[in-house]
């Protein structure tokens, strides 16, 4: 008889958890809250407009090697389109549009080339980007390790970022790297995502744009590839407790009183909700977990009856806005006019906002790029994700739990586990991997 695991949760990470099982041969069970899939990574179509909404814009480079294996095979990686040159581009308030281009060169001759050709720095700041370039690669393991108790900001400073340089490149990278402001971020988990996108190889740094919504992405194709397999997946399943027979999991509980017995069981659920569910004595020792700080993101979509932005996406400089995304050109949307998103990564101050505020507010950092835009937008949806990450933090970071908890089939994962990774697709993807192997082990 095969062996049966239990994966609770279908967010990203519960999802890439059932995806590697049942491709080892392994039946599994997925179970989720909610009526859908997804957790935080879905999207819904506008009812006023018909386009394809997400519920925050979740960016992609092609270092996300874990990701594109998932998406690959899952059957959606067709629908990923990677950059031929890495590049992004920045609006700063007074040299206008600048673009940060990497030629396709080994490293680190990509990042000298490229920085020495950006007119977003001066020529001293020039010198220090490639000064914390070449401190980056320098960088062993142990030293990386080392900026456990430091912030982005602390580090940066460490290596002789300028509050210019830091303001027009560092800060705007981090924010929406790490979802959280560089005075609070981790340094040692910026170091690693900073590794991961520009030392990884010349394109590893390329913006991976998808052309569908996070649904069709990774959720439909993640749903068919389980269930084609043998596995189950059950919406609308509330788990609430892990069930012990003799010092290891048997299996779970709904709270309609169903019991779903398991050979393992690996819960994916967030952070703020796991220590209900655990046995008596996994409580206190993994009651570290309800400390662990969550971090919010605003998006604001707006149509308008003008075409005006002629960029994919651009990061804003000394803005409330930090990233506008185009989704006509992304999505290859049809129709008239334009449909813009606008994000604030980390914005605490503006998860309380009215509607109305928070429209004002990127129309008038839309406009300071962008003085053409003389319309109000013809309609505007807000979303926001109170709790959309955990917030990657000196504090924060010694809280996240590996995957091996201490009963032998009990498993946890969740890009707020301890993947060394911030809150990206990769760090949920990565967290399923790590999981799932200590799974697989366990079987064995």
């Amino acid at each position: 008889m095969s062996r049966h695991v239990a994966v609770v949760g279908g967010g990203l990470s519960g999802l890439a958890a059932g995806v590697e099982l049942v491709s080892r041969g392994i039946r599994v069970t997925l179970l989720e809250q909610k009526p859908a899939l997804g957790g935080r990574a879905y999207s819904f179509r506008d009812s006023v407009t018909g386009d394809t909404i997400d519920n925050g814009q979740h960016v992609l480079i092609a270092g996300y090697g874990r990701t594109m294996r998932f998406l690959e095979t899952i059957g959606t990686r067709e629908f990923v389109r990677v950059q031929h040159t890495p590049s992004l581009m920045f609006h700063h308030p007074q040299r206008g549009f600048c673009e940060f281009r990497l030629p396709l060169l080994p490293t680190p001759f990509n990042l000298l080339i490229g920085i020495l050709g950006c007119a977003l720095f001066s020529f001293r700041d020039r010198m220090s980007l490639l000064h914390a370039g070449l401190s980056l690669r320098a960088m062993r393991k142990l030293d990386r390790r080392r900026l456990a108790g430091q912030t982005v900001e602390e580090w940066l400073k460490s290596v002789g970022q300028s509050a210019e340089c830091i303001r027009s490149f560092w800060e705007p990278i981090a924010v929406s790297i790490m979802n959280e402001r560089i005075e609070k971020a981790s340094a040692f988990v910026f170091v690693e995502a900073m590794r991961t996108a520009f030392l990884g190889g010349s394109r590893s740094a390329a913006l991976a744009i998808p052309s569908v919504g996070l649904s069709q992405l990774y959720v439909e194709g993640a749903r068919k590839f389980v269930t084609l397999r043998g596995g189950e997946i059950r919406c609308n399943a509330d788990v609430v407790e892990v069930v012990l027979e003799n010092e290891i999991a048997a299996g779970v509980r709904l709270r309609d009183s169903t019991f779903v017995a398991a050979d393992a069981v690996v819960l994916t659920v967030p952070s703020n909700k796991l220590v209900p569910l655990l046995p008596a004595q996994l409580k206190k020792q993994l009651s570290q977990v309800i400390a662990i700080d969550v971090a919010p993101i605003v998006s604001i979509h707006l149509w308008f009856k003008q075409e005006f932005m002629p960029h994919e996406s651009v990061g804003l400089i000394g803005r409330r806005i930090q990233w506008l995304f185009n989704r006509r050109l992304i999505n290859g949307e049809e129709g008239e006019g334009s449909h813009v998103s606008a994000v604030i990564s980390g914005g605490y101050e503006f998860i309380g906002k009215t509607k109305d505020d928070l429209v004002k507010i990127a129309v008038d950092d839309i406009r300071s790029l962008y003085p053409v835009l003389c319309e109000e937008p013809c309609h505007a949806v807000v979303i926001r994700e109170k709790s959309a990450t955990y917030s990657s933090s000196p504090l924060t970071e010694p809280l996240r739990p590996r995957a091996k908890t201490e009963i032998p089939n009990l498993f946890l994962a969740g890009d707020w586990t301890a993947t060394g990774y911030p809150a990206t697709i990769e760090g949920a993807v990565l967290s399923a991997e790590l999981a799932t192997k200590s799974v697989l082990e366990y079987l064995k």
